[in-house]
């Protein structure tokens, strides 16, 4: 089980993360085409969230996260969470 202190240092990590690429650079893998990304862009932008966030928690994890306890589980959805209002707050 991952401890209360390491899921704050992962949660700052990423806060971090974020605030400084906040250069129009996403950290997120794109998911979309081109064309997709033109006529869906928000559909486009959570569904890039959603993949890097829980390729991001399973590879620290080490398994998919909320396999070995509810805070994994809700760890990933608040990371999903501010992924979608850092990153994709301009689109949606």
């Amino acid at each position: 089980m991952i401890s209360q202190t390491k899921l704050v240092l992962l949660l700052g990590a990423v806060a971090i993360m974020a605030h400084e690429v906040n250069a129009r650079i996403s950290l997120m893998p794109p998911m979309c085409s081109t064309e997709e990304m033109s006529a869906w862009p928000c559909m486009c932008c959570r569904k890039a969230c959603w993949y890097g966030v829980s390729e991001i928690t399973t590879t620290y994890f080490g398994n998919i996260p909320g396999k070995r306890s509810d805070s994994e589980a809700r760890l990933t959805i608040g990371m999903m969470s501010q992924c979608f209002n850092l990153e994709c707050a301009d689109v949606c």
